[in-house]
């Protein structure tokens, strides 16, 4: 029998611009206070009871930049969504961004514009600079409600919660809590005393415990229902997010968990970054959850090669692999027991562990071997040959760009490359001149020598470093 379920809310927006905080408030709960670094790295997600709105489901997702994959995954995952965006800051990357996601999905949603009690807060310039990005908000000429709220003194939260109830009354979800259970993972990890935990949200059914579960084949059944303030619970509701104990095996985050075999399963794997390059920076990466393992894989350069990547602890064949590839080994949130920290330091293998995302992206970057680019400055054309006393002179004409005597250039005929040279001297006519523009003639003597002939090429670069 079909019901209304209670609406599934996410919240968007830049780093720091009070998400996390929001919810705080909302679940009385200072989850940012002990956030490493101060920005959420993970999805989080709580039920909100309230005697006058009733029961909602909240989903704070990550503001960094480097989390891109899981606000993408939270806003698919709602039925609304909050734009969290801070009067003394306004419109940022991520912003725009969750504006976008937003809009791609389809969901309706609320403005929240959050630390108007400081005194360098500006929510009309916030409206208009939203307003540049198509969003139009109510009392501005739009129809996209938008709330001011301060988390310091409560003020808007309640206005908050209405507009919230208004928008699901007039969006209602029906599911059957008696049909076949659908469940979404919202975040994976791997415990090293519990094993394999998923957190998931239903979407339909009711999850039990002692109820066998399918992924892309079964995966245990449910031993132990958490819910979010970590109770254990019996059973969960459509709309619930709750973490799941009893499973075999870590289940890929967007995927779906069912109570049956599904004759086609939609997962979303996270493919590993490899490449067969022995130049490339290897490393060896171990995370908490496979969210953050997603965001930190997609957010390293294109010049790191992941040789093995994987939710839990760092173990020995983790530093066996390193020794044996010299790649560094980097934990995400893990630990690192003494056996294998001492297996690493006798091995010379470079082990370190952090606790907030950007850091590691940093100090991999920091740790990438620079190459040399070239730059193409200019090129021209041999027109004629000249004797001057034992010198071989040669006639060339700028045929695009520049090019300048400090230059180093070189040779072609054809596709084929005869060699690399400087300018000895660069002529026009009788005068020393420093470079030629295109469209000029100018005569050059070439250090070393070079066999050149009429209707050859020159090449001129720059060379500079950067990441391989």
């Amino acid at each position: 029998m079909l019901q209304t379920r209670p609406p599934i809310i996410v919240i968007l927006g830049h780093v720091d611009h009070g998400k996390t905080s929001l919810l705080d408030y909302l679940r009385k709960t200072h989850i940012a206070a002990g956030e490493a670094g101060g920005i959420t790295q993970t999805i989080s997600s709580f039920q909100l009871i309230s005697k006058v709105f009733g029961l909602m489901t909240f989903i704070d997702t990550p503001g960094h930049a480097a989390f891109s994959a899981m606000r993408s995954r939270g806003s698919h995952l709602a039925d609304l969504a909050i734009l969290v965006v801070a009067a003394d800051d306004g419109v940022m990357p991520q912003t725009k961004e969750s504006v976008q996601l937003i809009k791609d999905s389809g969901i309706p949603y609320i403005v929240a514009i959050t630390k108007i009690d400081l005194p360098t807060a500006d929510p009309a310039q916030t409206k208009t600079q939203l307003a540049e990005l198509g969003v139009f908000v109510e009392g501005s000429g739009g129809n996209v409600p938008c709330v001011n709220i301060s988390i310091k003194t409560g003020q808007g939260i309640d206005d908050l919660l209405e507009t919230i109830s208004l928008l699901s009354q007039l969006h209602p979800r029906e599911v059957d809590p008696q049909g076949p259970l659908q469940c979404q993972v919202i975040e994976s990890r791997l415990d090293s005393q519990k094993g394999p935990l998923s957190r998931v949200l239903v979407y339909q059914g009711t999850l039990k415990i002692g109820q066998p579960l399918f992924h892309t084949t079964q995966i245990g059944k449910a031993k132990a229902l958490f819910n979010s303030e970590g109770q254990k619970i019996d059973l969960a509701l459509p709309a619930a997010p709750v973490e799941i104990l009893g499973l075999t095996a870590v289940p890929d985050v967007g995927s779906f968990i069912y109570d049956q075999p599904q004759s086609s399963i939609p997962t979303s794997a996270l493919p590993p970054k490899t490449s067969a390059s022995s130049s490339r920076l290897k490393i060896i990466l171990k995370t908490d959850t496979l969210g953050s393992l997603e965001a930190i894989s997609a957010s390293l350069d294109p010049a790191v090669e992941i040789l093995s990547q994987g939710v839990g602890d760092i173990n020995e064949n983790d530093i066996h692999l390193a020794f044996n590839s010299g790649a560094l080994v980097l934990g995400f949130n893990v630990k690192a027991g003494s056996s294998v920290a001492k297996l690493a330091e006798v091995d010379h293998v470079p082990l370190k562990i952090f606790k907030i995302i950007y850091e590691l992206i940093d100090y991999v970057q920091e740790h990438l071997q620079p190459v040399t680019r070239e730059t193409i400055t200019g090129q021209a054309v041999i027109l004629a040959e000249f004797k001057f006393n034992s010198d071989r002179v040669a006639g060339c004409k700028v045929t695009s760009g520049v090019l300048i005597k400090t230059d180093k250039f070189r040779l072609l005929r054809g596709q084929t490359v005869l060699g690399e040279a400087k300018f000895r001297t660069f002529k026009q006519g009788k005068n020393d001149v420093t470079a030629a523009k295109s469209g000029q003639e100018f005569g050059a003597v070439f250090s070393p020598h070079l066999d050149f002939k009429v209707g050859d090429t020159i090449i001129a670069f720059t060379t500079g470093h950067g990441s391989t």
